[in-house]
């Protein structure tokens, strides 16, 4: 359950990034926030294999 708890949050995180990034900086830092969202997206992924990895082994 911790797993999901955790992708859910990075999945938060990735829009509030977003959102953020077009309607207070207006796009001027559209840039930065696409690396985070991408190393928020990588950091998910590592999440979800993790969450496979030990629900598989039970």
């Amino acid at each position: 359950m911790k797993y999901l708890r955790n992708l859910y949050i990075v999945m938060v995180i990735i829009v509030f990034v977003n959102l953020t990034s077009e309607f207070i900086f207006n796009g001027d830092y559209a840039g930065i926030a696409s690396w985070i969202i991408v190393m928020l997206f990588l950091f998910g992924t590592i999440f979800y294999s993790m969450a496979r990895y030990y629900l598989t082994e039970k």
